[in-house]
Formats: C-alpha cells, structure tokens, sequence
C-alpha cells in the first residue's frame, strides 16, 4: 500500500537527491505517508531513528513553510548547520542579531523560508502568529515533544498553548515527535496538543548494546573513576544534579587526570560552546553536567553515562542513556542512588493531573533502582513493551552468584517503602547522607549537611516557613516546592541569584523568585 502513493515516490527521489540517503530508515516511511496524507501524528522513535526527516522532507518537497517547535537554541543551530540550502531554513529565537532577526522576518514573509525554527515562547507572541498566519504554515512539527507534558504547566508555561497557537496559525496539521514517552506522557502530549486524534507511532525502545548498572551511593567519586578508568580514552557523560556539584565533580577528575570538563546552564556561551566542541573533537574527553547538556546532541562513540545523582523521571533516565553506544557498539550506563531519595519519590502528592503523571514517572523511576529482575525488561516494561531478559545488566549477569545481591536489593525494597509511609505532607524530603571519600582531595558534596551558624538557623526556620506556604498554597507537599537539603545550602550560602542558587532551569524547585525575594531582604551573616 505504501509503494502504491505518489507522495512517497516523490519522497524517495527526494531522499536520494537532497538527502543524499538510499532507503528511509524502519520507521520513517509510515509516519511520513501519514504526514503526506495531511493528518495529525505523534512519533516516539528512538534516538538516531531519523526523526526530523519526518518534517525535514516534506518541506523539500515543497510542503512548505514547517514551522518547527524547537526547546533550545543550539538545537535549532545544529540542525540549521545540518540542512543544505535545497530546504531553506531559517530561525526566530533570542540569540540571533537585529540584522540576522530582520533577514529571517523578511525570508518569512517573501515565502523564501522552508522550514522556520522557534521556540514556544516566541511562538506565543501576536506579532510572530501574524507573520506565520500570512505565510500560510502547511505543517507543525514539534521536536522533542515531551517537553509539552513534562514542561508545559509552570517551567515554560507555552508549551502547553501549542494547541492554542496551532489554532490561531489555522490549524494546519501537527507531527509530535520524541524519543522519550511512555503511555502517560503519550496521553498527555495527546490531549494538550491536539484537537484532532492523530495517529500515534511507537517504535520499540530496546537497545541491546547497553549495559545498565544501579549501585546504592556509597563512596561516588571512586565508582566514577571506576567507570572511566575502565573506558580510558573514550569519551562519555556524568551527570550531576547541581552545577556546584558539576564543577566540583569535573575538578576532582581533573586532578586525578582525566580530561573531564564541566557543562551547566550557569556557565556562559562561549565556554558551554569551547566544552561542547572539545567533547566532539578530543578522545576520551568526561563530560560532567547538568541536565543542560545533551538534548540533541548526537556523538556516536560515547561509551558509557553516569548519573551521580538520580534523574527526576524514567523518561529522563533513558533519553540520558540515550546518548551512549548510538555508534551500536557495546556501552555502559551506571546510576547511583540514596534510599531515602528513592522514599520521598514514593510520597503520594496531590490528586491534580500533572502532579500524578509526575509521581508516576519518579515512582517508575524508583521501581527501576529497586527491582531485582532484569532491568532492560522493568525499563522497557514502564514505556509499556514486554521483552526477555537483557542478559546484560547488573540483575541478568552472575547467575545463581547473582542470588544474594538480587536479595538484598529486595529488602532494600521494603526499606524504602518503610521510609515512605513515615513521611508526612508536612515533612521535607529526607537530606542524602553520603559518605565522603578520604583521597586527599576537596570532594563534591554528595549530600553532606552544610554547617549553619545561628543567625543561618534562623533564616533556614523562615525558609521552611516559606516553603510551608508555597506548599499549602499549590496543594502540594513541602518537599515538592524545595528540599530540606536545597534550603539548608541556601541558609548557608545566601545567593542573591539564579546562578549562584542550588536550583535554575536545570534543577527542579517552584517559585525560586520567592525564595531570593526572602534571601535578598536578610543581610549576610557575619
């Protein structure tokens, strides 16, 4: 039936003449004859699938102009840099130039650009939606389409307007794609993006080149090492959940030698830019970051990924493992973890939609670090596929030698879930305590209290009192608005900005403005 459409014939020749590809990737050719078709559609493929061509060719067929919803400026740079000048692209977005904005305007506007890159923000503006709304838009893709479920409500509120916005453009069709979306995150993306139901496209999200890891966090810096010593030469990711501990992190390994370098949303353009390229063009370069680094980016040999700290949901565990072993060689990915962390992801939250669809990824997330069975099959399991075994990870190696560990992790199990029950709406989420590593060095803090002065307690008591309002004013509990950790460092520190702060962009924390307006009224201890 495929083969039978004139569409997909000209799609083929245009594979070959502009993209230079002899086949369509598996996958590629039914979202693309349902694109061509002029319906709705959402696409998780995984990653190295081929997911922009799926918008990428049909405006070099002259479906033109797409607008492409894109989350970060440098993705839409990369793949600017990537296109050739057959599919005319142009962007909108705050890094450009007055002279590079008017050029990009005015190739809009004389029906000269393709394909147009912007993000939900400068999608929402009047002045943007006229200029579109002329140009008479044939399609909208949304890249990394998770974000509407995942960032869509308080972080970057437009992404949740996209419906809103598609209609004012006059509702041409949608194609959602992503790597990462389990049924949930499917559902939600469903309900807030379209208004008609589009046709839904799941490839299987297996990858057996990984092998996956989970160790309880004791002694961090020397598994770490561990890892890189093992791949010496080749390059890979740790990821922190703070850019202090990032920094911290990145200078530790440094000493020990590796060519390790820092990357979080705190460190300016041009040096994120040097740390980029360096990780792209030296061998065995570590990069230590938030999760600032690596939407987008597509380095084939990366070896293995460590997350020194757990990330916020399981979607966001596996785009991060993502990006080891896409060259489908053999590549490692080890997650450490604190069981009291793993208890207050277990603390029911308020029964609103997006509070629940966030519980159930953390929790998923939990289950994930716990489970004594095979870990590939629980992961797989939670973006709603049945696999066998992985024979790889750290549960399917070992065989009966296994039996003990696998044990342990059971009443582990039962530990956290102890701990769970214990906690109260009223009570912060429990401080990680890890155990610092004597080797002479000064070491990241990898959960260790920071010490308070008195007149610090006492900013920390109207910190919590704080977060207590906040918490009853959301309907959440306190430790969704901030952790008695984050509170603490921030009683201890007092930043007077976003940058200096334990959370930003790229940590989770509501209303951090609210808790600088308090930092900002108290002078520093002396």
């Amino acid at each position: 039936m495929l083969n039978a459409s004139p569409d997909l014939g000209e799609a083929r020749r245009v594979l070959t003449s502009v993209f230079g590809h002899a086949e369509f990737r598996p996958g590629q050719e039914r979202v693309l004859a349902c694109v061509l078709a002029g319906r709705d559609a959402l696409a998780v493929m995984p990653t190295g699938a081929g997911k922009s061509l799926l918008y990428q060719l049909p405006a070099a067929m002259g479906r033109a102009p797409v607008v492409v919803v894109s989350p970060l400026i440098s993705l839409m740079r990369d793949q600017l840099r990537a296109l050739g000048p057959a599919t005319a692209a142009t962007a909108l977005h705050t890094g450009q130039t007055e002279a590079e904005q008017a050029r990009a305007i005015a190739a809009i506007a004389e029906g000269r650009a393709r394909i147009i890159y912007a993000a939900p923000e400068r999608l929402a503006q009047d002045s943007t939606i006229a200029l579109l709304r002329a140009a008479r838009v044939k399609l909208i893709a949304i890249d990394e389409a998770h974000c509407v479920a995942h960032w869509g409500h308080e972080f970057r509120p437009d992404y949740a307007r996209l419906g809103e916005i598609a209609a004012r453009l006059g509702a041409p069709p949608i194609l959602a794609v992503t790597a990462t979306a389990g049924p949930a995150t499917r559902a939600e993306i469903v309900e807030r993006l379209f208004s008609r139901q589009p046709e839904v496209f799941v490839s299987s999200f297996a990858r057996p080149n990984l092998r996956l890891a989970f160790e309880r966090r004791r002694d961090p810096l020397r598994r770490i090492v561990g890892v890189l010593r093992r791949h010496e030469g080749r390059s890979g990711i740790v990821y922190c959940a703070s850019r202090r501990k990032t920094e911290e992190t990145a200078e530790c390994l440094r000493r020990l030698g590796f060519d390790a370098l820092p990357y979080h949303a705190g460190l300016d353009a041009g040096a994120r830019a040097a740390h980029q390229d360096a990780f792209f063009e030296r061998p065995g370069v570590a990069m230590v970051a938030t999760i600032a680094f690596g939407m987008g980016v597509d380095k084939k040999d990366v070896r293995y990924v460590v997350h020194a700290d757990l990330p916020g949901s399981i979607e966001g565990y596996y785009q991060e493992i993502g990006r080891a072993g896409r060259d489908g060689l053999p590549a490692e990915a080890l997650a450490l973890f604190e069981p009291r962390d793993l208890a207050a992801r277990l603390v029911r939250t308020a029964p609103d939609g997006f509070a629940a669809a966030a519980a159930l990824r953390r929790r998923a997330m939990t289950r994930l670090c716990l489970t004594p069975a095979c870990r590939f099959q629980t992961l797989l399991r939670a973006f709603g596929e049945e696999s066998g075994r992985c024979g790889l990870c750290d549960n399917c190696r070992g065989g009966p030698l296994s039996l003990p560990r696998r044990a342990g992790l059971v009443l582990l199990g039962l530990r956290v879930a102890a701990l769970a029950r214990f906690a109260s709406a009223e009570r912060a989420e429990p401080e990680t305590a890890g155990e610092p590593v004597s080797v002479g060095l000064a070491l990241p803090s990898w959960g260790e209290e920071t010490p308070l002065r008195v007149a610090d307690e006492a900013l920390l008591r109207a910190l919590r009192s704080l977060r207590r309002d906040i918490a009853r004013r959301r309907r959440l509990p306190p430790h969704r608005i901030a952790s008695d950790a984050q509170l603490r460092q921030m009683a201890a520190t007092r930043p007077r900005s976003l940058g200096e702060a334990p959370f930003g962009a790229d940590a989770e924390i509501t209303e951090p403005e609210a808790f600088l307006r308090l930092l900002g009224a108290r002078p520093k201890a002396q």
